[in-house]
């Protein structure tokens, strides 16, 4: 199913709320502690905030930039549905985080985290609404580090779908 940018919008604000709402779940004794060398819910989160902040750099971009680095999308936008099959396709390949979308080795405190990533998602959300029309979305592309070359709407597609991921690892690895 391709999603119109409302849509989008209202899909983005409902993940980081629900990804906000799961970690404010989370008690401050636990937000720091990970078992089975899994990330902890303060690395979950921070990876998102390192996530988002790096995709909304890429819708902030100027227009001119997507074209002039990564050329014209040949071929139409992806579906959710496709975008998220390719994602999961990449895990099972043994794709990890790396480099800037590692969270560091420290102590997080809770508070100060959740209110960063809520002003990242503001930020990335209040730019695809009054910077990109719709046919925008289709009509450039930026790369991905998984992904490779994705439309600006399926980065939209996959940030909805990267933050379900985690607030479900969070969910089943913490609660």
């Amino acid at each position: 199913m391709h999603y119109t940018k409302p849509q989008i919008i209202e899909l983005l604000n409902e993940s980081f709320g629900q990804l906000l709402y799961v970690s404010s779940s989370i008690p401050e004794t636990r937000y720091n502690f990970s078992k089975d060398q899994k990330w902890s819910t303060a690395e979950n989160i921070q990876h998102l905030i390192n996530a988002t902040r790096m995709t909304h750099l890429a819708f902030n971009l100027p227009k001119i930039f997507p074209r002039l680095l990564y050329g014209k999308p040949n071929r139409t936008s992806h579906t959710f549905t496709k975008v998220v099959d390719a994602y999961h396709k990449k895990l099972q390949q043994g794709a990890k985080a790396s480099g800037l979308y590692l969270p560091g080795k420290k102590l997080y405190v809770k508070a100060q985290h959740d209110n960063s990533l809520k002003s990242s998602s503001v930020k990335l959300v209040s730019t695809i609404e009054n910077k990109w029309s719709e046919q925008q979305l289709d009509a450039l592309q930026v790369a991905h580090p998984l992904l490779g070359l994705v439309t600006l709407r399926e980065l939209a597609y996959f940030t909805v779908y990267h933050n379900r991921h985690h607030e479900q690892t969070i969910k089943e690895l913490y609660l």
